[in-house]
């Protein structure tokens, strides 16, 4: 029997039973799609967290206290001790960030994570004004009510996106309140990100250093941010700077250096771990449609053991009836795949679209689902077809 004919007999068989065949081939178009959707997504954000450690730079370092150290918080005199101790520094910056705070704007109601800067920060983050300006040296010597948000939470709470000059009372978990003005808005993927989650998860504010001091009530600052030219060693430069702060405060282990190769390389490790526990998920759904492949095919055969009788008595030989299975087993799988990784591509691609990040699409990942979907049926439908062609011919031709 030619590859043509079983090719043709498989695929009549399948379109005999629509339902039940479509119905099988559901757990492996399935399995298919959540894996290829995984990735998909997950190296979409990974190119993305990439990209903007790229605009920030691979030369940063952040200096903060350790959790139950001896220190509980730095304040401003350690900026001039670490430039002292870091005289080649590019640039530093001093920050305060705090969460807890909520803004209202009428009725509506927002929880909020606000940071504190000072102008140079801007040089230090990935930061784009779509309009307005960022903090200048004026607002932080005033203590100015002002602050940046970003685009998404100004549609979500304004219904349009420029609101530069536009006021929100803003409260601290500290109980202090104050009338904030608009004067820059932002291009942030996070908070886009986070409002896919609905109206309870927090958005980012962006404040003058001072302001966010004022209303959390405190002098201290959560972390200082250097940022060090090109050839310098990130990992010395950051102990001298933790050795310095340690030396003049007479205390040890009370700060951390953590650079921004550190703190990617600890982000893509999350993501690296979230993909692996979803495709597990993802695997485990193949597993459970390859048995459901074989479940089918084994019904089958008792189905069609007169036929299979008839088609032996007629001179079949058992490796025109194996292989006639497995092609069944083999076209659905195949099937299945190629409307899984369709389904994969697609949702990756809307999802990217919906958290307004580049789509990223693995070839090699697509291809490889495929035949690996080709391999299940061929491994899942070795077991019905070898039980088909063991059937004994005059049995099978007794079988009602």
């Amino acid at each position: 029997m030619s590859f043509y004919e079983i090719f043709k007999q498989s695929m009549e068989s399948l379109l005999g039973n629509k339902l039940r065949s479509f119905l099988t081939m559901l757990g492996i178009i399935m399995g298919v799609f959540s894996i290829i959707a995984i990735v998909a997504t997950g190296n979409a954000i990974k190119s993305y967290v990439n990209a903007e450690f790229e605009k920030i730079g691979s030369n940063t370092i952040g200096i903060s206290t350790r959790n139950g150290g001896p220190v509980d918080d730095m304040e401003m005199n350690d900026v001039s001790i670490i430039q002292d101790a870091l005289p080649e520094l590019k640039s530093i910056a001093p920050y305060y960030s705090g969460r807890g705070g909520s803004i209202r704007i009428g009725t509506k109601t927002r929880m909020i994570l606000f940071n504190g800067a000072i102008p140079v920060a801007k040089d230090q983050t990935s930061m784009d004004i779509v309009s307005g300006r960022y903090i200048s040296e004026g607002d932080v010597k005033s203590r100015a009510k002002v602050c940046l948000i970003s685009a998404s939470l100004a549609y979500q709470v304004f219904r349009k996106t420029n609101v530069v000059g536009e006021k929100f009372v803003f409260k601290a978990r500290s109980g202090a309140t104050a009338s904030l003005m608009v004067i820059g808005i932002i291009d942030s993927q996070i908070d886009s990100l986070t409002s896919m989650f609905g109206d309870e998860a927090p958005v980012t504010v962006h404040l003058p250093l001072t302001t966010a001091q004022e209303l959390a009530g405190s002098k201290s600052l959560t972390e200082i941010r250097i940022v060090m030219r090109d050839n310098d060693d990130l990992k010395q430069a950051g102990l001298s700077a933790v050795r310095a702060l340690e030396f003049v405060h007479g205390v040890k282990e009370a700060y951390n250096a953590n650079s921004s190769d550190d703190v990617l390389t600890q982000l893509n490790n999350i993501l690296a771990m979230i993909q692996i526990a979803l495709g597990i998920i993802a695997a485990v759904t193949l597993a459970v449609g390859g048995i459901g492949i074989v479940n089918i095919l084994l019904v089958s055969v008792t189905e069609r053991t007169r036929e299979i009788g008839v088609r032996k008595a007629l001179g079949a030989r058992k490796r025109d009836i194996v292989l006639q299975f497995v092609a069944e087993a083999v076209l659905m799988t195949g099937i299945s795949g190629g409307i899984g990784i369709a389904m994969g591509v697609a949702a990756g691609s809307i999802i990217s679209a919906v958290i307004k990040i580049p789509p990223v699409v693995n070839l090699p990942l697509v291809v490889m689902a495929f035949l690996f979907s080709l391999v299940l049926g061929l491994g899942f439908g070795v077991y019905p077809a070898k039980r088909a062609a063991d059937l004994d011919p005059i049995e099978s031709l007794r079988y009602e």
